[in-house]
């Protein structure tokens, strides 16, 4: 066993610490999710009641984060729920809305699209993946762990009882003008995401899952009056797509659960005050994750897991924590103690787990 010691006085030696690593500042955001209440047609308006109470979230941001350039186009979100369904509501602005993708379970991302993630069980690997394109064409897997954990994606795992319903403010497939945007409304079944959760038959009272939205924006050409993804005239390559999320994940990877924001339900009305329950362990868990990935890395080029931690590169923003490390060649767990908390543990799978369950406290 190994272990990576701290000295309380760390982080003030070391000012710049937190740009290596803002994740260990900043953490993921946070949405309470309220009931409908009514009947919600599912046509990519949104403009029945319920959704005039429903919470706007913060605009998109790049991928990798703030400090990146901000997105060319507005991004936002809400989201309802009852008993059936996860309602999520899109509004993208977009000057030119296209698509040619009309196939299920064909690659959306390859048009403009709208992505859901949800992980209805934030300890476990597992999670779900929910892409649109403008023409209503979804493709839904889901991911027993993620792909740098070996995956894979199941395509066919097929929610066929989600409803979409897309809205265009202005003309689909048509460059002769300009449009104002594109909508689009989910309705996605709760009872087999529910089958994924620790709670398979019952949403309680400020139970929360993980969820994140990206939004993918190709620049474009027309070739015989078609829209095409536009290419690098040097090399022939399609030119890098943007990527626009919610919450941050400070790279350009999606499949990062453990950046994923926070999604809180609660049964009270729009005029009843609800406590952000914000997860204790947060910035532990981001601690581990970040370990994690370099430890995969460290895998992938030396066909085994270090004995120590001190091999791994970078480590300088997690000297403030204790840390223990156990390891043979094929697997790994580390672990961060905490009083008040208990300890967290995550293993080399990426399942955490806790000895003792804490409830999620109030946001300071």
């Amino acid at each position: 066993m190994d272990r990576l010691l701290l000295l309380v006085c760390v982080l003030m030696g070391f000012p710049s610490l937190w740009a290596e690593a803002p994740y260990l500042e900043i953490p993921p955001k946070h949405y309470v999710v309220r009931i409908a209440g009514e009947a919600l047609a599912i046509d990519g308006k949104a403009d029945e009641t319920a959704w005039g109470h429903a919470q706007w979230t913060t605009d998109f941001m790049d991928i990798e984060g703030a400090d990146k350039q901000r997105p060319r186009f507005r991004t936002r979100v809400k989201m309802l729920w009852d008993t059936e369904y996860l309602y999520v509501f899109a509004e993208m602005e977009e000057p030119h809305v296209w698509g040619d993708i009309v196939e299920r379970d064909a690659v959306i991302f390859y048009n403009n699209d709208f992505e859901v993630f949800i992980k209805p069980k934030p300890e476990d690997s597992l999670y779900c993946e929910f892409e649109v394109n403008a023409l209503g064409t979804l493709w839904d897997l889901l991911l027993p762990r993620p792909y740098r954990n070996g995956g894979p994606a199941v395509d066919a795992w097929d929610l066929n009882d989600t409803k979409i319903g897309i809205h265009i403010d202005g003309t689909l497939n048509d460059s002769s003008d300009e449009d104002e945007g594109w909508s689009v409304e989910m309705a996605i079944p709760l009872k087999p995401l529910m089958k994924l959760s620790a709670k398979p038959k019952k949403i309680d009272e400020g139970d929360t899952w993980r969820i994140n939205f990206s939004r993918v924006e190709w620049e474009h050409r027309m070739v015989d009056g078609l829209y095409e993804r536009k290419k690098d005239s040097s090399t022939g390559e399609f030119l890098h797509e943007d990527n626009w999320v919610w919450t941050p994940q400070y790279a350009i990877a999606m499949h990062r659960p453990e950046h994923w924001g926070y999604l809180q339900f609660t049964y009270k009305t729009p005029d009843e005050e609800v406590e952000s329950l914000l997860d204790p362990w947060w910035q532990e868990k981001q601690v581990l994750f970040s370990l994690h990935r370099r430890l995969l890395e460290y895998r992938k080029e030396h066909g085994a897991y270090p004995n120590r931690l001190k091999k791994l590169r970078e480590l300088k923003p997690f000297e403030s924590y204790s840390i223990e490390y156990e390891a043979c060649e094929t697997a790994y767990r580390l672990s961060i103690d905490d009083e008040d908390t208990g300890r967290l543990s995550l293993g080399d799978d990426g399942r955490i787990s806790i000895d003792e369950p804490v409830a999620l406290r109030g946001k300071q």
